[in-house]
């Protein structure tokens, strides 16, 4: 590998990552604008968000195994390519149906740079120490990506139609295009192993099949739809877990399972997901239905647990070389832990600054502990497979975060269709004033309320919030407890499986 400056590496790289990281929550606060410009029902909309989840998982490894065969630079480049074009047809979009598909695009595109991002890192930063701060700037980023992702939607929706999500990112995915073939060295196996197709049909399948029977389940229950991708999940992963134990050059080797670091490192990146993404999921919600913020009041308003998240993790890999990776990661989920229970007590008149510490708290915690679980995983994998390794820790966070909206947005919607009724009838004669569409709404879900909302005069929205915000802090309090169990468990793999510190198994 030639001489390169791994600083301005590290720069082009966040930069990539960036973009699929701030697109995995901009477009949520275009929902209503959505809804409105395109004629679509819920089920529509909440799909234009999952494809983008749904393709993006199920491509990991494939992207993380053709860039350690083919060249890890070349295979962003590809990424980049092909992110860019999904984002210019979204423009062009007319329908839900086809902006579902341009985000389905940008998801195959998104799974082609994430990995990529993750294994140049690894190959340009060769000193452990430095390594490891590099690998907490790169979390630092992913998790920044997401918390901003509707602070800058909402300034885009303040000034421009929705289209203007989509017009961000072709100047900036081209501008890092160029920068990556200036500055960014490539690194490939150089053993040039032969790929594992079949694997990676039955793995794609296999993680595909699960998020959508994630997305599906909390919505549709039991249905022949759900329980055929349940059966196709299950069919194909163990397919792939059989053939993996038998192909000569395996798309992921099995042996690494069996080794503690890597497996509890996996665990503890998807528990992480879940905590992020969960929370994400509830707070611009109850900022907007509860507090009557706007969306961009909503999203700058989560800047605390992006700060939070930000500084953790970037002092993370220094506190792990004073005090030990494994008391970190207990010390980090432990305060997930302890923020999701303080979480819990919000109610509809809690003041902001409660919100606003609680949630600082939890994006500390994380940021703890999302670089050194990164580095469990990456630190388990040999040098030339880090493609491989990188593509598996995306997955298990894409995994763990599609499962915390789902096991957690479940909850709160199951308990949030018991309450509904007793806020209507509490909020009296006043009710009647709510336009009976807005009620409606309000009775089918709560994605449904959020949209009707934003559409209501100014006038009845204080009495509206009011009645949709009761039944929703009820659920909201036992979806956050159930993360808090969740964070817990994490606490305790943590100190029963990970080392004191974590070493690479080769240099």
């Amino acid at each position: 590998m030639k001489q390169v400056n791994r600083w301005v590496v590290l720069i082009v790289l966040s930069a990539a990552l960036a973009i699929i990281s701030l697109d995995n929550t901009i477009v949520n606060v275009a929902l209503p604008r959505l809804q409105e410009d395109l004629s679509a029902t819920t089920s529509q909309l909440q799909w234009v968000i999952d494809a983008y989840s749904v393709i993006f998982a199920g491509s990991l490894l494939l992207a993380g195994s053709l860039g350690d065969r083919f060249g890890r630079r070349r295979i962003l480049l590809i990424g980049l390519a092909i992110f860019t074009l999904g984002s210019l047809l979204a423009v062009t979009a007319e329908n839900a149906i086809s902006l579902t598909a341009c985000r389905a695009i940008m998801g195959f595109g998104g799974a082609f740079i994430m990995p990529s991002t993750l294994s140049i890192l690894v190959q340009v930063f060769r000193d452990p120490k430095e390594r490891a701060q590099a690998i907490g700037t790169w979390a630092a980023v992913a998790g920044l990506g997401v918390a901003i992702g509707p602070i800058v939607g909402g300034l885009l929706l303040e000034h421009f139609s929705w289209h203007s999500i989509f017009w961000v990112n072709p100047p900036i995915a081209a501008a890092v295009f160029v920068s990556v073939l200036l500055l960014v060295p490539d690194s490939l196996d150089t053993s040039k192993p032969r790929l594992d197709l079949l694997g990676a049909l039955l793995s794609g399948l296999g993680l595909i099949a699960l998020v959508v029977t994630i997305i599906e389940i909390p919505e549709a229950g039991l249905s022949v739809f759900t329980v055929m991708s349940a059966l196709i999940t299950v069919l194909a992963l163990s397919s792939f877990i059989w053939w993996e134990n038998r192909v000569a050059r395996a798309l992921l080797p099995m042996q690494y399972f069996k080794q503690r670091v890597f497996s509890s490192s996996i665990v503890i990146v998807a528990m992480v997901y879940f905590a992020l993404m969960g929370a994400m999921f509830f707070l611009p919600q109850f900022l907007q239905l509860v507090q009557g913020m706007t969306p961009l009041q909503s999203g700058i308003a989560v800047l605390p647990g992006a700060g939070g998240l930000l500084v953790a993790s970037l002092v993370s890999p220094r506190l792990a070389h004073h005090f030990g990776t494994k008391r970190l990661v207990v010390i980090g989920m432990s305060v997930v832990t302890l923020g999701m229970v303080l979480f819990s007590f919000i109610t509809i008149v809690t003041p902001y600054a409660y919100v606003g510490i609680v949630f600082s708290a939890i994006g500390a915690g994380l940021g703890l502990t999302l670089p050194q679980a990164t580095n469990g995983v990456l630190a388990s994998v040999p040098s030339e497979r880090s493609g491989m390794g990188s593509a598996v820790n995306d997955a298990m966070g894409e995994i763990g975060g599609s499962f915390g909206v789902a096991i957690l947005g479940a909850t709160m919607s199951i308990c949030y269709r018991q309450n509904i009724e007793n806020a209507i009838t509490q909020a009296g004669d006043n009710i009647k004033l709510v336009p009976n569409a807005a009620i409606e709404a309000a009775r089918e879900s709560l994605a449904a309320a959020s949209i009707a909302g934003a559409q209501i005069p100014d006038s009845v929205a204080t009495i509206y919030r009011d009645v949709v915000g009761r039944a929703f802090v009820s659920g909201m309090t036992w979806a956050l407890l159930i993360g808090a169990g969740i964070s817990f468990v994490g606490v305790l793999i943590a100190w029963k499986f990970l080392p004191h510190h974590v070493e690479r198994v080769e240099e």
